[in-house]
């Protein structure tokens, strides 16, 4: 299996059971090329449906293939379609996300749900971000926030600021099958240009496990996922799989760090995309302030505090993470908690990477109080209760 990319402009390489690496593209990270590494759990489509003919691409320099389907499996060993940039028609309902974090920025897509500014794409496009920035293409630039996500499902819902009259996708609710013409469109590369690449959709029901390079945690499971050999890359993730008819059938999450932007007719390309209707099913609970047992409605709640990441080797702890700030009138600042102290649990659940540290803190909501249990440099151990309050990162 090629090593995919996944999709936002935040690279990483994923392993595979049956062979090569794999990368999640998380987002499009523009100072930085940590990434995420996905491990393809080989589950596969049960729909054997070979239909569809292949759709003639067209090359950079002009030039029109028309590919073989080669029988599309669920293995997915067809060669990949083409790139080019997106026509209008094409671009029409998509969106460019770029974001600033703590440590960068960062850049991805995503897809135009209602005229009035209701953008659904990856949560993992706008995690941790303070500022959010869409852009419509010929339309205007907008702020964003989060208006809610489900960070176990990689779904994230935003909120354009005086947003009026734009265009919307059309969502297709009938699934799609394996050998069906499809075409993801995205930020490529976190250009500021959006791209379009052609495929077919070579598997569904595909599980992957998703983490970052390095990371302690055991990662992301993602399942039920759609797989294509349409060449996606960094910063197409959360942007739109379109099939035939132009309707949304996935939001673009994972692909081969094989896949290049510059790359034409690559062989063995692999995407991954979010099935639409579970999207869809997620973001309408959003909508409804239905409040369930993945997502997260709002605001999220902070403790106030920098931790060093687990991927960094000063970060790593088999007992906790590391603080590396405490900002001054947060949550825990009269706590006595201090930079270089160990935080180890949160309400009695084990803090063993930042990764499940954010995942338990994602739980919560401000005004709601926690008991936080840390140990200092010397070794001793302290726990407080703390009220949290709203955090200034999604």
């Amino acid at each position: 299996m090629a090593a995919p990319l996944a999709i936002g402009v935040h690279d990483g390489s994923l392993s595979a059971f049956d062979a090569g690496s794999v990368t999640r593209q998380l987002r499009s990270q523009l100072d930085a090329a940590s990434g995420r590494s996905t491990t393809d759990s080989g589950s596969s489509s049960t729909d054997t449906d070979q239909g569809g003919a292949s759709m003639p691409q067209t090359a950079p320099d002009g030039s029109s293939t028309s590919p073989s389907n080669g029988g599309a499996q669920a293995s997915g060993a067809s060669s990949s379609g083409t790139t080019t940039r997106a026509t209008a028609a094409q671009s029409k309902g998509v969106v460019m996300i770029d974001v600033a974090t703590p440590s960068g920025e960062a850049a991805g897509s995503g897809m135009v749900l209602t005229a009035d500014g209701t953008v659904l794409t990856n949560y993992h496009v706008v995690s941790g971000s303070t500022q959010i920035r869409v852009t419509v293409p010929n339309g205007g630039s907008y702020t964003a926030s989060v208006v809610g996500h489900d960070e176990s499902h990689d779904v994230a819902l935003l909120k354009l600021s005086g947003a009026k009259n734009l265009d919307t996708v059309t969502l297709d609710t009938d699934g799609v099958r394996t050998a069906e013409e499809v075409l993801a469109v995205g930020q490529g590369g976190g250009e500021g240009v959006l791209y379009a690449a052609s495929g077919i959709v070579t598997a569904t029901g595909r599980s992957i496990t998703a983490s970052e390079q390095g990371s302690l945690s055991s990662g992301e499971n993602l399942t039920n996922l759609v797989q294509t050999n349409a060449p996606i890359v960094g910063g197409y993730s959360g942007g739109p799989l379109f099939d035939a008819a132009g309707k949304v059938v996935g939001i673009d999450t994972a692909a081969s760090a094989t896949n290049s932007l510059t790359g034409y007719q690559r062989s063995n390309a692999e995407g991954y995309a979010i099935p639409i209707t579970q999207a869809k099913s997620i973001a309408d609970d959003i909508l409804a302030g239905r409040k369930t047992t993945t997502n997260h409605i709002g605001a999220k709640a902070a403790l106030g505090v920098a931790v060093v990441p687990s991927s960094s080797l000063r970060g790593a702890s088999d007992t906790g993470v590391v603080v590396q700030q405490v900002l001054s009138g947060s949550a825990v600042a009269s706590t006595g908690m201090t930079a270089g102290d160990t935080i180890t649990a949160l309400d009695g659940k084990a803090v063993t990477s930042s990764d499940s540290l954010s995942s338990l803190m994602g739980t919560r909501y401000p005004g709601s109080t926690m008991k936080v249990t840390w140990s200092d440099t010397s070794g001793a151990s302290h726990t407080a209760s703390v009220t949290l309050q709203k955090s200034t990162a999604n």
